[in-house]
């Protein structure tokens, strides 16, 4: 067995299928005898990988496909939806259970803080919410979330899908997006509107702060208040606040990592 034979069972492991062996043994021999010949002469990415497996076994025979069936609970009638960015479905990965599905299409519920995504049954569609507990992190349509759920993080009240605007080894710019519900009484029905709504955290040294005009990152750096001072003369623009935070908060790694002054 070569080295993608092993991958093969590894991957079979992954899915669940290997206990069904005897109704895939044709796929299992294929995968761990045949594999060699059709991509031995390549050297393939993690991500690759993965892709060709779930395009082997399909989606469906692997461990996300064990979710939660979706319905829709609020009626929406114009623009103000509750989903991240569009209603439509998104390209996408997901690490659930410690391992990589990319070449989804999904959707990130804000209202509830669920994904959901679109998954082939046999002919069919469904539309599966994963369990969330088991999700490690997530990209859609190239923004990377991650799931805060540590002690830290719930003795803050901070839990849920975040945003990774900015990190490294010492620290993380997150964002929360989440949508506010509204109900509304039309003349013969009852709709819902989904205002947008956000919070951003910086995670340092060991602990989750909220941040949102300069004098917060003066409170967790006073050692640098000139420097921070010095990087905006105003507030943060309301309209590009983001791109303010993301620059502040690589600025002041910069300076500590050049220990060019104290934190004290």
């Amino acid at each position: 067995m070569g080295r993608y034979g092993k991958h093969a069972l590894f991957f079979l492991l992954r899915s669940g299928l290997l206990p069904k062996i005897s109704a895939h043994l044709p796929l299992v021999v294929a995968l761990l005898f045949c594999t060699p010949i059709i991509i031995s002469q390549n050297q393939i990415t993690e991500r690759e990988h993965y892709l060709w497996f779930d395009q082997m076994v399909g989606v469906e025979n692997s461990a996300l496909y064990n979710g939660i069936g979706y319905s829709e609970k609020f009626r929406v009638i114009n623009q103000y939806h509750k989903f991240f960015k569009t209603t439509e479905f998104l390209p996408g990965s997901i690490v659930f259970d410690g391992n990589l599905y990319p070449g989804l299409q999904m959707k990130y519920d804000l209202d509830s803080d669920q994904v959901l995504v679109n998954l082939k049954n046999g002919s069919g569609i469904v539309f599966l919410q994963p369990i969330k507990k088991k999700i490690q992190s997530f990209t859609i349509e190239g923004h990377q979330f991650i799931h805060v759920n540590d002690s830290l993080a719930k003795a803050n009240n901070i839990s849920g899908f975040y945003e990774v605007l900015w990190q490294n080894s010492q620290m993380k710019l997150l964002e929360k997006h989440f949508k506010k519900r509204f109900k509304r009484e039309g003349k013969n029905s009852i709709y819902y509107e989904f205002k947008s709504r956000n919070a951003v955290f910086l995670f340092y040294d060991k602990n989750y702060y909220p941040v949102k005009r300069r004098k917060d990152f003066i409170k967790i750096f006073p050692g640098l208040k000139e420097e921070i001072q010095a990087f905006s003369n105003k507030s943060f623009p309301k309209s590009d606040s983001r791109r303010h935070m993301i620059a502040l908060t690589s600025s002041i790694h910069t300076l500590l990592l050049n220990g060019e002054t104290s934190l004290q």
